[in-house]
């Protein structure tokens, strides 16, 4: 479907997940203004801006200088695993620089802000599906962080002009993440033929990077009102590691994993992902199989 040109800001721009939606949102036209403190990989087709969210008078004005149509918030700490031990620091982060941007959304009358959040706001969790809005329990810092926003949001949600969306993504992986997680451990494990401990856990939902900016984009552009605040993004099949080396071996690869107890487990379990599909048109095309492949292709440089 064909969008009029949009003035969007993207958070987290030279990240995992916000890069690849800035380089599709500009590469279909659209005016994309990326803030990260970091810069952006090299031919990056979009403005960039250092900033890391922390001064809300000068996100104030960069925004009422620039007016953006929609606000997409993917930038922040990106997991438990990083700064697991400066829970001051990830909340400085993750909450005080949400709410500086919120501030500064409202403020320059954005028509939609989007927060790319996670299923870590909810905690663990085995029975579901899960639903869109179940209570929130995390157990991480990082959680606990996506979980105050997720509030804040709900709070504001239908009580204010800007329209807003939170995308309560489940882990989210493929070529290009940086932080560790154990489908990528275990698929790097196997290009590279060398044994991998991995976590005793239970089958995980997952979703391909490619999928995960798809439904950002949508949740952003979308011309009908969303009609809640949360959706879950997952593709709806489970997949254990064991699943993970049955697709490497149809890719022609073979890897040792060995069960570390040691390790952190995490539950999770099915996730409802109907509503995205009934509000947006979303459903995650890409399972694991086919995301695996498109992982070695790009490691590799290879067909697959």
């Amino acid at each position: 479907m064909q969008q009029d040109s949009k003035r969007i800001l993207i958070t987290g721009s030279s990240g995992f997940l916000g890069a690849a939606v800035a380089a599709r949102l500009a590469r279909a036209g659209h005016d994309v203004l990326g803030l990260d403190p970091v810069e952006p990989a090299a031919g990056a087709p979009h403005r960039h801006l250092a900033e890391d969210l922390s001064d809300p008078s000068r996100i104030v004005a960069l925004l009422m200088d620039f007016r953006p149509d929609a606000v997409i918030h993917a930038g922040g700490v990106s997991g438990p695993m990083v700064l697991a031990d400066a829970p001051q620091r990830v909340m400085a982060i993750n909450l005080r620089g949400s709410l500086n941007l919120l501030d500064a959304s409202l403020a320059a009358q954005a028509g939609r802000f989007v927060f790319c959040s996670s299923i870590s706001a909810i905690g663990e969790f085995v029975d579901g599906p899960l639903p869109d809005d179940p209570p929130m329990r995390p157990n991480t810092t990082y959680g606990a962080s996506k979980a105050a926003f997720d509030q804040v949001l709900s709070g504001l949600s239908g009580r204010c002009p800007m329209e807003m969306v939170s995308l309560r993504f489940t882990a989210i992986y493929g070529p290009g993440r940086q932080t560790a997680m154990p489908i990528g451990d275990v698929v790097a494990a196997a290009i590279r033929g060398v044994p991998v401990r991995v976590p005793r856990q239970p089958p995980w939902p997952y979703i391909f990077i490619d999928d995960a900016a798809d439904a950002t984009i949508t949740a952003a552009l979308r011309p009908t009102r969303p009609l809640q605040l949360h959706y879950n993004i997952a593709h709806p099949d489970l997949v254990s590691l064991d699943d993970v080396a049955v697709a490497l071996r149809a890719a022609g690869l073979r890897v040792e994993m060995t069960e570390d107890p040691s390790l952190p487990s995490v539950a999770r379990g099915p996730m409802d992902v109907e509503a995205a599909a009934r509000d947006f048109d979303f459903r995650a095309r890409i399972d694991h199989r086919q995301g695996i492949a498109r992982m070695i292709s790009a490691a590799t440089g290879t067909g697959r």
